[in-house]
C-alpha cells in the first residue's frame, strides 16, 4: 500500500507496506528521505502473521520453534509477535522475529486497525484467545473464544493438540510427541525438529562473563549448573535442596568440577544454604534480566533442572541439561539429542495435580547417584560440541 505523490517531488511515495518504513524516524536501512520509487531497499511486508503467545515464560520460549517453519512457509512474511513484557525481553533481538509487542493498552490499540494475514493463537485461556477473535486476519489457526466465553479449536489441524487438554489419559499415557511437533501439526505444518533459540545482547554476554570471571571461573573449567528452582503451579515439580546440596558435594569431591547455583529470586535463600554448605559451590545470585540468565546458563557444561524455565534456556543455548520429571510429562519436551531426562519411578507420575500429600513424592523419588551418572556422560560428551560457532550457540551480535 502506498501514498501518493509526496509533496513537491516527482516519484517518491511513502511504502508503507515496506519493512524498513518507520514514519517517526528515517529509513531502517539509511535510505535518506521520502521513499525513492526505485528503492533497492524496498522490501515489502508480503504475507503477514501474527503470533499471539503469552502463557509461562519457558512456553513462550519454545514456541519460537515455530519461527523456522514459518519462514519456510512464507519466505518473504512479516512476523508479528505478541506476548507479556517478561516475554518481550526475553524474545528480544530474534532475527526472525520481525516486531515484538509486549502485552499492553498501546498494543492493542493499533493491532485492531491492522490487517494480517494469518493469525496465530497458541494459548488455551480467554484473554489471548479474545484478542485472536478481535484482530482483523483472513486465517486464523490456534484457539479461538466462542460466545459463550469458551475456547475451542480455530482449524481441523489444531483439535488432537486441543483434545490433549480434555482427555488425561491421551495427555498422560498415549501421546508420544513433543510440544513442538504438536503445535507444528496444529497450525498445519511439517516439524522437522526446528529448534529454538535465545539471542542475549552482547551487552548481556558481556555482564555474564564478568560475573562468571568475578566467582572465579577460568575459561576451559567444567561448570556444572545447578537449577533449584521451578514453577509453582504444579506441586513437587522442585527437587529437594538436600539432594541438589548433596549432588554439588560429590560433584566437586569426585572430580573437582565447578558448581554454579541458578535460580531466580525465590531461590535466593536455597541457594545461600546450599553454597554455605558446599564450599566451592558458587552463588550467581537471583537478580539477573532474562537475556543475562540465558547468556549466564550458555557458559555451563551441563544444567541440571526440573521441568521450567531454565531448561528451555538450556535448550535454547544447546547446553546439555538433566532434566528431573515428576508430576509433568517428559513425553512433552525435545532436548533435540542434548541432554538426558530422569523420570520418577511413581506410577502416578504424570498427573498435574497442584497439590500433593504422597510421601516420598515423584522428585524425592529420584536419586542422587542417578542424576550423578549422567551429568558424568554428559561431561564427557561435552567434547562433540566443542567446535560450535557463536552462530550456532544462539548469539546476535547486538547492542545493550
Amino acid at each position: 500500500m502506498n501514498l501518493p505523490m509526496w509533496g513537491d517531488q516527482a516519484g517518491q511515495f511513502l511504502k508503507l507496506d515496506c519493512r524498513n518504513y518507520r514514519g517517526d524516524r528515517p529509513c531502517a536501512v539509511g535510505v535518506p528521505g521520502v521513499c525513492p520509487t526505485d528503492c533497492a531497499r524496498y522490501s515489502p511486508m508480503e504475507y503477514r502473521i501474527l503470533v499471539i503467545k503469552l502463557g509461562a515464560l519457558g512456553d513462550v520460549i519454545r514456541t519460537t520453534a515455530l519461527l523456522p517453519g514459518l519462514k519456510d512457509a512464507w519466505p518473504q512474511s512479516h512476523i508479528t509477535w505478541v506476548t507479556r513484557p517478561n516475554g518481550a525481553r526475553m524474545l528480544a533481538n530474534h532475527p526472525l522475529i520481525d516486531r515484538l509487542l509486549p502485552l499492553d493498552a498501546e498494543s492493542l490499540v493499533h493491532l485492531e486497525h491492522e490487517r494480517f494475514d494469518l493469525c496465530l493463537s497458541l494459548d488455551k485461556e480467554p484473554g489471548p484467545t479474545a484478542l485472536a477473535m478481535r484482530v482483523d486476519a483472513r486465517e486464523k489457526r490456534g484457539i479461538g473464544l466462542s460466545a459463550h466465553g469458551t475456547v475451542y479449536p480455530l482449524n481441523a489441524e489444531c483439535v488432537p493438540y486441543f483434545q490433549l487438554g480434555l482427555d488425561d489419559d491421551l495427555k498422560f499415557q498415549r501421546n508420544r510427541k513433543s510440544y513442538p511437533q504438536l503445535l507444528y501439526e496444529a497450525i498445519g505444518l511439517e516439524y522437522r525438529g526446528q529448534p529454538y533459540r535465545l539471542y542475549p545482547s552482547r551487552a548481556q554476554q558481556a555482564r555474564a562473563e564478568r560475573l562468571w570471571h568475578e566467582l572465579g571461573v577460568a575459561p576451559g573449567e567444567v561448570v556444572v549448573g545447578l537449577n533449584t528452582g521451578a514453577g509453582r503451579v504444579f506441586a513437587n515439580k522442585n527437587w529437594p535442596p538436600e539432594k541438589f546440596l548433596t549432588l554439588a558435594q560429590h560433584v566437586i569431591a569426585r572430580h573437582g568440577w565447578r558448581v554454579a547455583l541458578l535460580g531466580g529470586r525465590d531461590e535466593r535463600d536455597t541457594n545461600a544454604a546450599i553454597a554455605q554448605a558446599c564450599p566451592g559451590a558458587l552463588d550467581t545470585g537471583g537478580h539477573h534480566a532474562e537475556l543475562e540468565f540465558a547468556a549466564l546458563v550458555r557458559r555451563c557444561d551441563v544444567l541440571v533442572t526440573g521441568d521450567t524455565m531454565a531448561m528451555h534456556v538450556a535448550v535454547a543455548g544447546d547446553v546439555p541439561a538433566i532434566v528431573l520429571f515428576g508430576p509433568t510429562s517428559a513425553h512433552e519436551i525435545d532436548l533435540y539429542g542434548r541432554g538426558e531426562k530422569i523420570v520418577t519411578g511413581l506410577s502416578c507420575s504424570p498427573c498435574y495435580f497442584r497439590r500433593c500429600d504422597m510421601a516420598p513424592n515423584c522428585m524425592d523419588d529420584i536419586g542422587v547417584e542417578r542424576v550423578l551418572a549422567a551429568v558424568e556422560r554428559w561431561v564427557a560428551n561435552g567434547a562433540r560440541f566443542a567446535g560450535q560457532t557463536v552462530r550456532e550457540r544462539g548469539t546476535v551480535e547486538v547492542g545493550a
